[in-house]
Order: structure tokens, then C-alpha cells, then sequence
């Protein structure tokens, strides 16, 4: 430590806030850096705990501060730490101040960004609580991925509109949270009398009867049977309409519970609300309307025949194609009516299953006929195709087959063999319409798809390759069902198609403004195209073009031809054309411009070769500098030529240089003796820095000798100097530390002797004899003198026991001052009942300081003072010696780790 620092403090610990700030920020005084949280926390300027919060800069002490200061300058920069940190990452250990941090500051931009994308569900809560706009709020709610925030969110939103809005956001998202805004908007409504809350109620629970009867459900399917069915019996008169379709679902899920083995099939969209009430509707809703009805009143179960079960599926199937766009209430009719068809599918799909093949009769004799057709044969082979399901090949068979029978008379006709042609004719077409609904099925599910592209956000390329899909597997629809000799051209009902084509036109529309402006991007990169090729073969016909503008025009069009992707279409042909144009064009400029730079060097390198004449070598060496020099400033050629000129330049040259390094490596090794002379000092320097501690003395005089040699040397390499350095501290230091643990040993003698005073005022005060000083504490100093007179004070039988006392008392009033004073030079707190002391102590040391200045004590000196006081006070009052030498062993520590002084 410096005397500067021991006058006046270290950088840090000066009284003007401005030096102490800019150390705290700048000094890496490891002190320092170990006492930033207690300036952070404690220091007086606001300036200086700003710069040490700044240093250490992490949120634990940021969030302390911003809760515990009121400067305005560290708030600002709390709050701009913290606003990052908060949104960055959580920390579940810091949750409680983010919390309390978040109720402090009032900054909306702030509170809203916290509420949408701090990673902690607790801050977010904490930040919409601060928040009152219902649309705001309602974005939340649909974004938020803690499902009890979300419906804690929608409890607050009284806005209708604001609910119609998440609901239709919601409804293919999440359907837990689609039933609570629609059960909060029920409320709303039924509050203002708009609406029938009963009724609402029943449409709810039809709806989740419904899904659970397709197979959707968000609990076990029993438990939600159960709470259906008392959830229902809590409905006051709910209406006709809406229990007989609840009772439907509940009979389908029932009989799906029963049946463990028959999977439901997945759905493709989620199950649309419910309608109360069904607008006027056109001639297509209300067949739609009638055929939904006809379902509904089946059976339950609806063990009907098979092919009512298909005639069924297809009155259904054309009533909803005759739909150009459906609207709310036909998707509603849609939902009543799909667990009912599903049913019906499978009831079909066991009948199929199930029915045998039949075999023809054999015929006892065959019956003459006019033609030579094995009908049996061939209608068997049909048979056969028609049950493998090849519809294309069955069709082809009958027709051949019809074509053949319709060629015969009538009375020639095979009775047996027509009715079965019939019969296969009428099987072909049940498979042909049960295809043709299965496939207007995958056509739904296909527009389904393709209407969700719309709202999907994907990347307006990804839309395009879905479209182009889409159409592709509509088209393989088409393939499958019009089959060769069909009059129709189409498969796909002419409603089907529309939706399809509007559906695809929507999502189209929402890519176009992206392929707008990937066309505006292109046309502007043709242009700009246009103009560096411009530019080029301007560069290329100007006569003071250099080489480097050449060739960067070169290395552009490269690159241009490479990114041909980025410009239209239908121009990247030409473009391409424009570009090797131009290259030819700069190739034949590089091309003269290498031929010139050429021509100049073989030029330098008939003047190299006549430097073999030259006879003073000094005067070729710096010649041949220039020439190098002028080689440079030539530019280069072409790679292949360049190398080969380059070889025939040096050739001439080489030699001189050889010449010239001879030379210096003479100089060199002259240099190397006198390294090696001053390596050996050093040498000499680092074995006497490591001699054994008996041998310091004699190390430190030889040492003095080495270094006066080397200081004589004229030139010291860094390396070595640092060597020698390097030797010369750590010698210093051995000296130093060994002094120092002489110091130490005698203090701590010092102290054993004390102590062994106060054992003998004890042994004293309780009538014992007094113990022998051990023969180590027979030491010599002051200090010693003094403390031997104390412990023959104590022996002397002339002094009474109460003035002993009386001494010793003063002695501990006289320690506690001395340890007051060195407690208030280690920087320590001193106990509560010794600060007015301390504060009377700095008073009288201030006046002293600013009354004598040029005579005050130095730090040394004061501390050699106060530990003569110290052991002066020996013997101490026995209760309180214990604690006064703990705090004087600390106020020791502690002054030795800042000043190293013993």
C-alpha cells in the first residue's frame, strides 16, 4: 500500500463521491470487488451506489435496490435491467420481489409486454390484474397457456362483443375455454334479458353429449356419461327438440361403452355450437332439414335393414351437396345428424362383411343356347371382381357382359343368368354410391382442410404447396369414381365443388399479397440487375478502368448468375445472356490490362539482372529494395504468368540477400555471446532469490553485486529484464516475509506473557499461589519490561488488594480506549456501549489532525502506540478481559490484512 493510500484511503474510500464512483466502476481492486454489495447497499452518494449496483449487475441486487431506493437515477436504471430480465427467464427464486417490483412501477407498455410474454404464470396474473380493457384482455385469455389465468380472464370480460370474438377464436382451439366464454356470455345475456339461460344451459349439454357420442371427450367416457346425465336432471323443461337429440348422443355412447372394442373415429374438425333456432331456409335447407328429422327418429339402436341404411346415407349425402355454402345452422343440422350416420355406416359395413358369396347352381345338364358365352363362368368371374372391390374392371365386365345379352332375343336370354346380371348391376351401383359417399366424405374432410389454411398462419409457400395437394387428391377422387364409358365428366356434387373452389380461393387470397410482393421484389432486382450491367459495360469500354473495379464487376456478375432465383421468371433466360455478355466483355479488358502489367515487369526484371555488376553491396541491397518496392506497385497478373515472372525476378536478387544475411548473422552471434553473459546474471539473480532462509543475509549482499554488474550492461533484453525482476522481488519479498515472521513470533510471545499476567491477577484475586512464567516468555523490549514489572506488582505483597483493584479497573477503561481507537482504524463497528466513546474519539482525532498537520503520527507509529497502550493495560477485570481480547485479536486481523504492518 502506498503512503498516499494510508493517509487518505484507498480510491474507493475517499471522501469527493466522484473519485469514489468512477473507482467503484473502474478499479478491480480484489478489496474492492469483494466490498461492491455493502457499497451498493450502504455508501452515503447515490452516484457511487448506482456505479457499484452497475458493476455487479445482476437481478437480486437490482430488485433490493429498486425496492428500497428512492433516487430517481437508480430506479430508472433498476427498472431497465429488471423490464429485460423479467421478460427474459424466470426464476422461481426471485418470484415473490418480481411480484412485489411489478406493483411498484406504472408503466402501461411495460405491464402489457409482461402480461403477454413474462414466462412466469404468477407475473402475468400479477400484470392483467393492473389491466382493465376487455379486448386486451380477451387476447390474453386466447394466447395464455395457464388454463386457470385464462379463466380467471374471461370471469372479467363483460363486453359481448368482446366474447362473440374469443369465442369464434376459440372454437377449434380449445374447447374448455370455448364452453366458458360461451357460459359467461350466456350470463351476460341472460342478465340483460336477451337471451334464455335455460335454455343455453340444455344447448351446452346437447353439445357435449353429441361430442362424446363421435368419441371426443376430455374425461374418462363413463365419468362424463354420469355428469351428463345429472347435469341434464338439473335442467328445468328443457325443450322438446333439444332432449330428444341429448337422449340420441347418450344412446350412442352408451352402446360405445358396452363395446369396448370399437374404437371411435377420429374427428377432423371440432363439433360446431349448437343452434336454438334455425333461420328461414331455402328449398336445400329444409330437405336437409326433413332428412336430419327422418334420422333422428329411428330406432334405438337403429338395427334396420342395410340397404334402408344406405338409402339413408344417400338421401343425407344429396341433401347436403345441394348446399352451395353452408351456413351455421346447415353445419349445426350437419353435427345432429353425423353419430346417427356413423351408425349407419358401421350397420352397412357388418352387413357387407357378413353376407356369403353366392354360388351358382350347378346345372345338371347345360341348356342349349344360340350363343357360345359360359355365363356361369363369366358371371362368377364378375362376382369375383365386384367383391374384390375393382369397381373400373367389375364395370367393364357388365358392360360386356349386358352388351352380349342385349344382342340375344328375348326367348334366348338366360333367365337365371339375366337376374343375376341384374343383380350384379344393382350390387355394382350400391358399391359405386357407397364409394361416392365414402369419397364426398374425404371431399369434406379435404375442404375442411383447406378452410382452415385461411386462419392458419403457415408461410404463404406452404399454402400454395397445401392447395396444390388439395386439388391433387381431388382430382385422384375424380380418377377413382368416373370411370371409362361414364357420360358424366364430374364425380363431386356441383354444391361440393363450389365450397371447394371457394375454399381455395380464399386461402389463395390470403398468399397473394405475399407473392405480390415477392413479384414487386423481382421486378425491382431485374432493375436492378439492369443497372449494374450497365454499369459494367460502361466500366468495361472506359479507358481508365483499373483492374480492381474489373474484377469486381466480375465477382458481382458471378454472383448474379448464381441468384438468378431472385428475378422473374420469364427473365431469367436473358439475364443470363445479358450476364456472360458482360463477363466477356471484362475478361478481354482484364485481359489487355494483365498484358500491361506484364510487359512492365519484365522491364524490373532486366534491371534486377544488372544489379550483378553492382560493387558495393549496400548500394544493390537498397536497389533492389526499390525494385521490389516498384514490383508491388505494378499490380498483379494473371496467376499462372505472375508466378513464372515472380521466379525470374528473385533470381538476381536472392544472392544479395544471401550475401547480406551472412553479414548479420556474424553481428548475430556477437549478439548471442552478450545474451548469453547477461542470461548468466540473471541465472546467478534467481538461484540467490531461492537460497535457503539461514543463507538470506548472505544472498542479499551477493545479490547487490549481480545487480550492479547487470545494471552496467548496456543493452538488457525485455525477457531477461523481466527475469531479473522477476529474482529481485521475489528475493525482496523472502527478506520481507522472513522480518515479518520475526515480527510475529515476538508479538505472539508478547501475548502469551500478558496473558500469563492476567492468570496471575486471577490467581490472585482467588488466593492461589501464582503460576511460574514458562521460560519462553523470557524475552526482552519494553514492552516485556513492563509486563514483568505488572506480574511483580501482582507478587509484591506490600500493595493491598484494593488498590490492585482499583489498578486493574483503570487498566480496562485504559483498554477499552485503545481498542475504541483501533477499531476505528481497522474500519470496524464498535459495541453499543462504547460508540459515544468512538464518537468522542473521531471529534478529538479530527481537531488534532486539522491543529497539528505538519506533526501528525504515521500509521505505523500510531499502531506501535496503541499496542504499547494495549499491553500497558495488563492486568484487565477478568469479566471483561475475554471479550476485550477477542476484539483486539479482530482489530489485529483486520489491520493486518489492509496494511501488512506487525
Amino acid at each position: 500500500m502506498s503512503i498516499k493510500a494510508r493517509f487518505f484511503g484507498k480510491p474507493w474510500q475517499r471522501k469527493d463521491p466522484a473519485v469514489r464512483a468512477q473507482a467503484v466502476a473502474e478499479n478491480e481492486d480484489p478489496e474492492l470487488v469483494q466490498q461492491l454489495g455493502r457499497i451498493a447497499e450502504h455508501d452515503e452518494s447515490a452516484t457511487v451506489r448506482l456505479a457499484a449496483l452497475r458493476r455487479i449487475n445482476t437481478e437480486p441486487f437490482w430488485l433490493d435496490a429498486r425496492l428500497r431506493e428512492s433516487d430517481s437515477a437508480i430506479v430508472e436504471a433498476a427498472d431497465a435491467f429488471l423490464f429485460r430480465a423479467v421478460i427474459d427467464k424466470a426464476n422461481d427464486k426471485l418470484l415473490k420481489e418480481r411480484l412485489e417490483w411489478l406493483r411498484r412501477i406504472d408503466h402501461d407498455e411495460f405491464i402489457r409486454r409482461a402480461a403477454r410474454q413474462a414466462p412466469e404464470s404468477a407475473v402475468r396474473a400479477e400484470a392483467l390484474a393492473r389491466i382493465d380493457s376487455p379486448g386486451f384482455l380477451g387476447d390474453c385469455a386466447i394466447a395464455e397457456s395457464d388454463h386457470q389465468l385464462a379463466l380467471s380472464l374471461i370471469e372479467r370480460i363483460d363486453r359481448i362483443s368482446t366474447l362473440e370474438r374469443m369465442h369464434d377464436a376459440l372454437r377449434r382451439r380449445n374447447k374448455r375455454r370455448t364452453q366458458a366464454v360461451a357460459e359467461r356470455l350466456d350470463a351476460l345475456q341472460a342478465g340483460s334479458g336477451q337471451h334464455d339461460l335455460g335454455a343455453a344451459t340444455a344447448a351446452r349439454l346437447v353439445e357435449r353429449a353429441e361430442r362424446l357420442a363421435r368419441g371426443e371427450h376430455d374425461e374418462p367416457p363413463r365419468t362424463e356419461l354420469e355428469a351428463l346425465e345429472i347435469a341434464w336432471q338439473a335442467c328445468h323443461k328443457p325443450p322438446a327438440a333439444l332432449e330428444r337429440r341429448f337422449s340420441g348422443a347418450l344412446a350412442i355412447a352408451r352402446r360405445a361403452l358396452e363395446a369396448p372394442r370399437r374404437e371411435p373415429r377420429a374427428q377432423t374438425q371440432d363439433a360446431q355450437p349448437a343452434a336454438d333456432t334455425v333461420p328461414e331456409e331455402d328449398a336445400a335447407n329444409q330437405q336437409l332439414s326433413a332428412v336430419v328429422e327422418r334420422l333422428e327418429a329411428l330406432p334405438d339402436p337403429p338395427e334396420i335393414d342395410s340397404n334402408q341404411a344406405a338409402g339413408l346415407l344417400g338421401d343425407f349425402d344429396r341433401a347436403w351437396q345441394a348446399i352451395a355454402v353452408p351456413v351455421p345452422a346447415d353445419q349445426a343440422l350437419r353435427e345432429r345428424a353425423l353419430p346417427i350416420l356413423r351408425a349407419l355406416q358401421k350397420r352397412r359395413e357388418r352387413a357387407v362383411t357378413a353376407a356369403p358369396r353366392r354360388q351358382p347352381k350347378p346345372e345338371s345338364a347345360p341348356t342349349p343356347a344360340p350363343d357360345s358365352t359360359n355365363w356361369p363362368q363369366e358371371l362368377d368371374t364378375v362376382a369375383g371382381v365386384i367383391e374384390a372391390g375393382d369397381t373400373a374392371a367389375a364395370q367393364a365386365g357388365l358392360r360386356e357382359l349386358r352388351r352380349r345379352m342385349s344382342r340375344l332375343k328375348p326367348r334366348q336370354r338366360p333367365r337365371e343368368a339375366a337376374g343375376r346380371l341384374a343383380r350384379l348391376e344393382g350390387r355394382l351401383r350400391e358399391m359405386r354410391n357407397w364409394e361416392h359417399w365414402s369419397n364426398n366424405q374425404h371431399r369434406d374432410e379435404i375442404i375442411e382442410r383447406i378452410e382452415q389454411l385461411a386462419d392458419s398462419g403457415q408461410h404463404p409457400d406452404a399454402i400454395s404447396a397445401a392447395l396444390k395437394e388439395a386439388r391433387r387428391e381431388w382430382q385422384q377422387l375424380e380418377a377413382l369414381e368416373v370411370l371409362p364409358g361414364d357420360k358424366r365428366r364430374y364425380a363431386a356434387p356441383t354444391g361440393q365443388w363450389r365450397r371447394f373452389q371457394t375454399a381455395c380461393k380464399q386461402a389463395f387470397e390470403q398468399a397473394q399479397p405475399y407473392f405480390e410482393k415477392r413479384h414487386e421484389v423481382q421486378t425491382d432486382n431485374e432493375q436492378q440487375l439492369d443497372t449494374f450491367v450497365e454499369r459494367g459495360h460502361a466500366a468495361a469500354e472506359a479507358e481508365d478502368s483499373d483492374i480492381k473495379t474489373l474484377t469486381q464487376f466480375v465477382r458481382g456478375a458471378r454472383l448474379a448468375i448464381r441468384r438468378l432465383d431472385d428475378l422473374p421468371p420469364k427473365s431469367r433466360g436473358q439475364a443470363a445472356a445479358r450476364l456472360r455478355a458482360l463477363m466477356d466483355a471484362l475478361s478481354g479488358r482484364l485481359d489487355q490490362a494483365f498484358e500491361a502489367i506484364e510487359v512492365r515487369k519484365r522491364g524490373l526484371i532486366r534491371e534486377a539482372q544488372a544489379l550483378e555488376h553492382e560493387a558495393d553491396l549496400k548500394t544493390a541491397i537498397d536497389k533492389a529494395k526499390a525494385l521490389q518496392v516498384r514490383w508491388r506497385d505494378a499490380g498483379s497478373g494473371r496467376r499462372r504468368i505472375e508466378q513464372q515472372l515472380w521466379t525470374e525476378f528473385r533470381a538476381p536478387i536472392d544472392p544479395l540477400f544471401e550475401k547480406l544475411r551472412g553479414e548479420q548473422d556474424e553481428q548475430r552471434q556477437q549478439r548471442q555471446a552478450e545474451y548469453a553473459a547477461l542470461e548468466e546474471m540473471v541465472t546467478q539473480a534467481e538461484a540467490l532469490a531461492t537460497a535457503d532462509d539461514s543463507e538470506l543475509d548472505q544472498a542479499r549482499g551477493r545479490f547487490r553485486t549481480v545487480e550492479s554488474e547487470w545494471e552496467a550492461a548496456e543493452q538488457r533484453p525485455s525477457r531477461l529484464a523481466e527475469r531479473f525482476e522477476s529474482a529481485r522481488q521475489q528475493l525482496e519479498k523472502r527478506v520481507h516475509d522472513h522480518e515479518r515472521a520475526a515480527r510475529r513470533q515476538a508479538s505472539e510471545q508478547l501475548d502469551r506473557l500478558a496473558e500469563h499476567v492476567q492468570q496471575a491477577w486471577l490467581a490472585r484475586r482467588e488466593g492461589r499461589d501464582m503460576p511460574p512464567a514458562p521460560p519462553e516468555l523470557a524475552i526482552d523490549g519494553p514492552q516485556a519490561n513492563r509486563l514483568r514489572a505488572a506480574l511483580e506488582a501482582l507478587d509484591d505483597d506490600a500493595l493491598g488488594d484494593d488498590e490492585l483493584a482499583q489498578q486493574v479497573a483503570d487498566n480496562g477503561a485504559r483498554a477499552r480506549q485503545v481498542l475504541i481507537e483501533l477499531e476505528f482504524l481497522a474500519g470496524l463497528d464498535s459495541p453499543a456501549e462504547d460508540r459515544e466513546a468512538r464518537m468522542n474519539h473521531q471529534v478529538e482525532r479530527l481537531a488534532q489532525r486539522m491543529s497539528e498537520r505538519s506533526t501528525a503520527t504515521d500509521l505505523a507509529g500510531e499502531l506501535a502506540e496503541l499496542r504499547r497502550r494495549w499491553y500497558a493495560s495488563f492486568p484487565q477485570p477478568n469479566d471483561q478481559h475475554s471479550g476485550m481480547a477477542k476484539r483486539y485479536l479482530k482489530c489485529q486481523n483486520a489491520i493486518d490484512s489492509m496494511s501488512g504492518i506487525q
